[in-house]
């Protein structure tokens, strides 16, 4: 098999978003037909100067999106068939349902948004942060009076974020996976303070985006996930 080279050098800032980035963009290159085995782990490791932590996150938010296909111990293949979750309203109302369902998104949710609101933070025009700063005025009057306009607007504000980054590739993978963020939003929110705390963590997440300072952004778009994601774990076992 032909070894993999790399398309440019890899940022260090952005590592698993531009492994990512390229791995996408070679694929869609048709570099790899449907169905054949990308090259090892080592091998791509050496390609793109990374560890192998760093490729993995790669290749998790790859995977959850429907490019490859990770087998356990088999190694990561170009998908062969068109994804369930790219392809029909990803995991329609109420099939995300188990912990490991919720631990799939958040992953992939960790590995795109925690770039993209970095990019965000060194790309973000003064209109791109106006938007931001409308769509969070707006919450806080929606929290009062209108809990669904309020998901929809925490969701969008979120989608904002990485239209910001200037990344059209990232942005069109968090884009994909629309239908699941709505129900984790909306049921991430069942708790009695969590609109508020939405509130309060997208405020910081707006400052440090306005600061243009990444690893604060970084760090707040982190806290805010997974704060979510156990939420979202609660209301499951709540449920069940």
């Amino acid at each position: 098999m032909q070894a993999v080279t790399p398309l440019k050098p890899v940022s260090r800032t952005t590592l698993s978003e531009q492994v990512a980035l390229q791995l996408a963009a070679e694929v869609a290159a048709k570099r790899w037909q449907a169905g054949d085995k990308l090259p090892s782990e080592a091998e791509l490791c050496r390609a793109f100067s990374v560890g192998r932590s760093t490729l993995r996150e790669a290749l998790k938010s790859l995977a959850f999106i429907g490019i490859i296909r990770m087998r356990a111990g088999g190694g990561s293949y170009v998908s062969e068939r068109p994804s369930k979750y790219v392809n029909r309203p990803l995991l329609a109302r109420g099939i995300l349902g188990t912990e490991k369902d919720v631990n799939d998104l958040s992953e992939a949710r960790l590995v795109l948004e925690t770039e993209l609101t970095a990019l965000s933070a060194q790309r973000a025009t003064r209109s791109d942060l106006a938007i931001l700063e409308d769509l969070l005025q707006r919450m806080n009057v929606a929290k009062a009076e209108d809990r669904g306009k309020f998901q929809q607007l925490d969701l969008e504000f979120h989608l904002s974020i990485a239209a910001s980054s200037k990344n059209e590739v990232l942005a069109e993978l968090l884009g994909h996976i629309r239908s699941a963020l709505q129900e984790l939003i909306r049921k991430s929110l069942l708790p009695a303070d969590g609109i508020e705390l939405a509130c309060k963590q997208h405020e910081k997440i707006f400052a440090a985006l306005k600061r243009r300072n990444p690893v604060a952004a970084r760090k707040a778009i982190r806290a805010h996930l997974t704060a979510f994601q156990r939420s979202y774990k609660l209301f499951l076992r709540a449920k069940n």
